[in-house]
């Protein structure tokens, strides 16, 4: 790889004269600036990005936190967010946590090391005093749903009971449906309490009595596939499923298929997060659209805002967002 120091060496002048001329700063020839250019473009030398991040105590790199990879919801939603940070000049720094405490501090730590110019922090396991942490080491910060407690930072947030109230409303549509499975995710995690008390919301305006049965799973297709299966096998009777991810509806559709049932003939089935799967499942899964392509781009522009005023030393006020998930459709709940 071709170094500053192999253009000096060409150039026969300094290393500090190419950094000054690679910067705009300081006073050199036309000559000498005209020479050093040109064996720039010959050697094809690109500056270390992190080199200057190192120097500047700066850099273009977003960090954004996520709890997993196995969820197809956040590489999905990661897309979404490196796209808009593409548009905005920024590159994104992805630290995958798979929900662990100590992986969560090390890249909490990592974030200050490599001078990242803001976080976008998605993660149960981050803490109040974790997001304190970040601002005061001059790295503004943005929440996207999954914190789970009050913080005075700007933040994103879905509201989950409604769209989870709008994908029952839907399920149970006709007055047929008596036997209702809702496959959580684990018992801790606020999304999935959320769209179980939307589903309750419905559930008590009904005037006929339903049976609803609430398993658990991990957010990933397997887990969901098994919670399925076991109620199958024991001979519980079920007529429609809501599943509080696309994933585990997907592990819950095979298990239905191998027990004999048809979908939607014989039971309905809706997921959540409307997944690029959902559209090409069979049957084509019906689901909760969490906007992922808005939540990207808010996220994005209001970390551009905060950096933009940190840089100026204004004060700036920390805002709010919250969306309402849209419901899709499809095959499995017509």
């Amino acid at each position: 790889m071709v170094t500053i120091r192999d253009i000096a060496k060409k150039a026969e002048v300094s290393v500090a004269t190419v950094s000054r001329i690679i910067n705009n700063k300081g006073a050199a020839s036309a000559e000498t600036i005209a020479r050093v250019n040109k064996i720039i473009e010959e050697m094809n030398y690109k500056p270390n990005s992190i080199a200057k991040s190192l120097s500047k105590k700066k850099s273009n790199l977003i960090a954004l936190l996520i709890p997993t990879l196995n969820n197809p919801f956040f590489p999905e939603l990661v897309r979404e967010i490196e796209m808009a940070a593409n548009q905005m000049g920024f590159q994104v720094y992805l630290c995958n946590s798979d929900d662990n405490r100590e992986k969560v501090e090390y890249y909490l730590e990592a974030m200050a090391d490599n001078y990242v110019a803001g976080a976008i922090i998605n993660s149960l396991k981050v803490t109040a005093k974790d997001l304190h942490t970040l601002e005061k080491s001059g790295i503004p910060i943005i929440t996207i749903d999954r914190a789970s407690f009050e913080h005075p930072y700007s933040s994103i947030s879905v509201s989950h009971r409604i769209g989870a109230a709008k994908a029952a409303a839907h399920l149970l549509h006709d007055s047929k449906h008596q036997n209702i499975v809702f496959i959580s995710g684990p018992k801790e995690e606020k999304s999935s309490l959320d769209r179980l008390n939307g589903l309750n919301d419905v559930l008590d305006k009904y005037e006929k009595p339903l049976n609803l049965n609430v398993v658990y799973g991990d957010f990933e297709m397997d887990s969901g596939y098994q919670a399925i299966k076991s109620l199958l096998e024991r001979g519980q009777k079920v007529d429609c499923i809501f599943s509080s991810n696309d994933a585990m509806a997907f592990g819950a559709m095979r298990a239905c298929k191998e027990n004999g049932l048809r979908i939607p003939e014989d039971l309905r089935i809706i997921g959540y997060d409307n997944t690029v799967f959902s559209a090409y499942s069979s049957p084509l899964l019906s689901t909760v659209d969490q906007r992922k392509d808005e939540i990207g781009q808010i996220a994005i522009k209001e970390l551009f805002r905060l950096i933009n005023s940190k840089e100026d030393a204004k004060e700036t006020e920390r805002k709010q967002f919250f969306l309402e998930p849209e419901l899709i459709v499809r095959q499995s709940t017509l």
